[in-house]
């Protein structure tokens, strides 16, 4: 495990999506609508899932195992879910949008930030293929 990746991947995560959920909830007090808020969380919760394992994991690549990339950078996306302040009163991620706030949207946001966020963890962290040649073969 790389102490180094864990904590960036939780700050980065706990950070980009804090200001992700300030900037749904602003822009959605300029709406009526009252679900524009947490529809808007869930899209700009889930860019930062996806973009934030990515920018970080990348260059730990040829510096760590991959089994070290995937412990840290999982253990960070739950550490970051646990600073994330918005979790802590059920409305975090997405699971807002089919239930009301509370320990059940606690849970729910829980498993999907894990699971969107180790999806891309997966993706970026995958082996390239044999077929594929390196970036530095001048063939």
């Amino acid at each position: 495990m790389r102490p180094a990746l864990l904590a960036q991947v939780a700050v980065l995560t706990a950070v980009t999506a804090q200001l992700g959920a300030f900037l749904a909830t602003l822009a959605a007090q300029q709406t009526t609508d009252l679900g524009a808020a947490p529809a808007l969380r869930t899209l700009l919760v889930t860019a930062v899932l996806v973009v934030v394992p990515w920018w970080t994991v990348r260059p730990w690549l040829l510096r760590a195992t991959r089994g070290q990339i995937r412990l840290g950078c999982g253990l960070g996306l739950a550490l970051g879910y646990a600073l994330y302040p918005a979790a802590w009163a059920g409305r975090g991620y997405a699971a807002e949008l089919v239930t009301a706030p509370g320990t059940t949207t606690r849970l729910l946001d829980l498993v999907l930030w894990l699971v969107v966020g180790g999806a891309a963890l997966l993706v970026v962290s995958a082996p390239a293929g044999t077929r594929e040649s390196a970036t530095y073969d001048v063939r």
